[in-house]
């Protein structure tokens, strides 16, 4: 299949490496680091025009382009007709965070893991947020599946950026796409088309990711007896931390080793899960910042390298914690 960038020069793509709801991802036969993502035909036809506005907008954020670590749009694809199909940006390899935040799957595709690379892992991936917020850029749609990670370096790359949400002049254009599982409260029951995501949103899923890779995968809203995660979500279930119910009884943390986990956690690095997590469910003010973040995990980083419990991560029993 061919493609052709605005001047009409074609690129021949080769096989496929991804796929998903929006499109697939091809190589590109003569340029290796380079890949190219083609969008659906009906995921073309909903976005209309604003579809190639958006990645125009895109490609001329020159700091975001160039960011080593982020699959930025770089260039508008067309069809043999002149129709844009997709984009080409730069191609970043390694592991969907869906394997490393998994009791089971992370030692085989993360074997070198423990506690101190998850951090070091998470530094890096909010230092990528916080060069997206400086250009006032909001994911939306933070998730596992759209950050992968090196397993030999740890470096975290995100990619599926054409969904971030970007601004020029006084017009948005919207991340379309999320998961209410991974949604603050304020954007639940509402068409992610007409939502207008801020700093607070995307700290808010943010804090839930980290929470998935720091407790090898538990949603931070799962609880006994306590329904889904985004109901528990709604109702600011947050099991962890002081207050919460008894072990074993109906809205406690569930069954496994996930409180020795979380209790190996700093008092930092928890107060700011709870105060985002529980305090901030209904007050996106009260949410901690990336500075926040950052300066909590480094000191927790700091202090696993004089060796302050770099191992606990793992859950006694991987199959009855994933299933409880």
């Amino acid at each position: 299949m061919d493609v052709y960038d605005g001047r009409g020069n074609s690129r021949q793509l080769g096989e496929q490496i991804g796929g998903g709801g929006q499109g697939n991802v091809y190589l590109v036969e003569s340029e290796p680091n380079k890949v190219v993502k083609i969008f659906h035909p009906d995921k073309l036809k909903e976005r209309g025009g604003e579809f190639r506005e958006k990645i125009e907008l895109q490609k001329g954020m020159t700091e975001l382009a160039e960011h080593p670590h982020i699959a930025w749009p770089r260039i508008l694809v067309f069809d043999q007709n002149h129709n844009p199909i997709g984009y080409a940006m730069k191609r970043v390899q390694g592991v969907p965070l869906t394997k490393l935040a998994h009791a089971k799957l992370y030692e085989r595709f993360f074997p070198d893991l423990d506690r101190i690379k998850i951090v070091e892992m998470l530094l890096r991936l909010l230092d990528v947020v916080a060069a997206l917020h400086k250009n006032q850029v909001y994911i939306g749609d933070i998730n596992l599946e759209n950050i992968i990670c090196n397993p030999q370096t740890f470096q975290p790359y995100l990619i599926d950026a054409d969904s971030y949400q970007v601004k020029k002049d006084n017009k948005v254009y919207r991340c379309p796409v999320g998961r209410p599982e991974m949604t603050p409260i304020e954007h639940h029951q509402k068409d992610f088309q007409h939502i207008t995501r801020t700093v607070e949103s995307d700290l808010f899923s943010l804090a839930i990711l980290m929470f998935q890779c720091l407790m090898i995968g538990r949603h931070p809203y799962d609880n006994i007896g306590g329904g889904n995660p985004v109901e528990n979500l709604r109702n600011a279930s947050f099991p962890y931390g002081k207050g919460g119910a008894r072990p074993g009884y109906e809205g406690a943390i569930p069954k496994g080793d996930w409180y020795n986990i979380w209790s190996h956690l700093t008092y930092e690095v928890k107060g700011l899960f709870i105060q985002t997590l529980k305090d901030g469910v209904k007050q996106p003010l009260q949410r901690a910042s990336i500075a926040d973040w950052e300066k909590s995990l480094e000191s927790y980083f700091h202090a696993m390298q004089k060796g302050y419990n770099t191992k606990e991560m793992k859950p006694k029993d991987p199959k009855q914690s994933q299933n409880s």
